[in-house]
């Protein structure tokens, strides 16, 4: 089972890329969306192609040239079935001697020619202008003076796949027809049209074309995005953020967990949860069909987490044999470097929560690499973990009042590095900032007398801040027990209450 085209579309970050989409066609601007390869191979395109274009009132979709349409343009260099003997280069009488010899030279037979395929009439109706006069129910080359037309009040949107385009252009075996050339006339021309047309902005037929890298020239979508006043560029570059990719995690722990989760959850399942939504998250970043995937896999263990990686990975395009390094920064932008966009278009980079990120199918398993992993653990569990461990100490803190075997002053002096001015005015607030290094230690010199079970709490709150601090990961026994601690104390806290 796999994420679903509808609900990669129902992302919030998705739906806010569409809504700036939306509002660039509404102000008459035609929208290039540039995709990754993989959206447009696991089929996503087509669903995100069509819940964009359905946000406009008024919009018509030019359909896929047909297979017939495509199947009747032979190939290039393909010869036609008839290569036999032509049967009027061929004597009648072939082999018949009547024992005359009248001086006449032989006559053999000779094979016929293939038609050159410049004489070979293109089919009629394939192509995206034939197409979409059609679709206008006017005369194939007035599709374009028909949408600037004044004295028409119909103003679509156009949808264009140009993925499909390419794939029509490569089948018919026409040059010309890769690369998008007629999607790029069909742009150019509307633009000149409606200038020459006197139209406004907000009266002019649009585009929505729906592509990837290679379906256009290299340098086209560079070229428009100068172009402000007719056409915006969209890039799925940050698209998908931290939200998303949680969103789509915590949709399959609900879906995976509904007949078996108890009601009333309790806080330690309930921190285990979370860490392992975190860690699907963190990993997986901004490609919401591998989290999909590792989440309902994956069973939360730190020992089975590279293992389920790299079987989710499993079919997925191999790493570029050149080094892919990316710098600093890059991830800022509204669409990735032109060094960068062969990596992006294939899936290895991508922008999420900011920041640029490599695909894991690029460091997965390389053993130069092999703290990646371990980093973008370490992360995830500091996330989640670290408000829980900062409200725990406060708590402590605020027990230590009563438990001081000391002047509230005198362990301030000790135990608070770096105290505020005139501190000793206010020595019952200050002391409520102590550490949950320097709690223990004055646990341990008998400075404060704390139950046993604040102080085992203390030790695993140390023990934990400490790991994750110089970026370390919790395994699976120190995680148990850090939550089994931290679920203990959170119901001896709220009877006090």
């Amino acid at each position: 089972m796999e994420l679903s085209a509808r609900a990669l579309s129902e992302l919030p970050g998705v739906r806010r890329q569409i809504s700036r989409i939306a509002a660039d066609l509404a102000a008459g601007i035609h929208c290039l969306w540039l995709l990754p390869d993989n959206l447009v191979e696991g089929g996503y395109a087509e669903e995100l192609h069509h819940v964009a274009l359905c946000a406009a009132p008024d919009r018509l979709d030019i359909p896929a040239r047909s297979e017939s349409e495509t199947s009747s343009v032979p190939l290039l260099g393909a010869v036609p079935e008839q290569t036999g003997w032509a049967l009027d280069d061929v004597p009648l009488l072939e082999d018949y001697d009547d024992g005359f010899d009248l001086g006449w030279e032989p006559v053999l037979p000779c094979r016929r020619s293939a038609p050159r395929l410049t004489d070979v009439p293109e089919a009629p109706d394939s192509g995206l202008f034939a197409r979409l006069a059609k679709e206008l129910s006017v005369p194939p080359g007035a599709a374009v003076d028909t949408l600037v037309d004044p004295d028409r009040r119909w103003r679509p949107v156009i949808g264009v796949r140009a993925w499909e385009e390419s794939a029509a252009g490569a089948a018919s075996g026409d040059p010309g027809q890769e690369r998008g050339r007629e999607v790029v006339r069909l742009i150019r021309s509307l633009n000149a049209a409606a200038k020459q047309a006197g139209l406004p902005p907000e009266n002019r037929p649009r585009l929505l074309v729906t592509a990837r890298a290679d379906d256009l020239p290299p340098r086209f979508p560079d070229e428009l995005e100068l172009d402000l006043a007719t056409s915006a560029v969209h890039w799925w570059w940050g698209t998908v953020d931290r939200l998303d990719s949680a969103t789509v995690v915590s949709a399959v722990a609900a879906d995976v967990s509904r007949d078996t989760r108890r009601r009333g959850e309790i806080p330690r399942d309930r921190i285990l949860r979370a860490v392992r939504d975190e860690v699907v998250s963190e990993v997986c970043g901004p490609d919401p069909v591998l989290g999909w995937r590792l989440a309902r896999r994956w069973d939360g263990s730190q020992g089975t987490l590279e293992d389920s990686l790299r079987a989710c990975l499993d079919g997925m395009r191999a790493v570029p044999p050149e080094p892919l390094t990316v710098l600093s920064g890059v991830g800022s932008g509204h669409r990735p470097a032109t060094g960068l966009r062969p990596a992006w278009a294939r899936g290895l980079l991508q922008a999420w929560d900011g920041r640029s990120r490599v695909h894991p199918v690029v460091w997965c398993g390389d053993r130069s690499r092999s703290d990646h992993l371990k980093i973008l653990v370490s992360q995830a569990q500091a996330r989640v973990l670290l408000p829980w461990i900062e409200e725990a100490r406060r708590r402590v803190a605020l027990r230590a009042l009563s438990a001081a075997t000391r002047p509230v002053a005198e362990l301030i002096d000790r135990y608070v590095e770096r105290p505020p001015a005139g501190y000793r005015t206010r020595a019952q607030e200050v002391v409520h900032t102590i550490e949950v290094g320097p709690l223990l230690r004055a646990c341990r010199q008998g400075h404060l007398n704390l139950p046993v079970e604040d102080r085992r709490l203390l030790e695993q709150l140390v023990l934990a801040r400490n790991v994750l601090s110089h970026r370390g990961v919790l395994f699976d026994r120190t995680l148990y027990t850090l939550c089994d601690e931290l679920a203990q104390a959170d119901q001896r806290w709220t009877g006090d209450m």
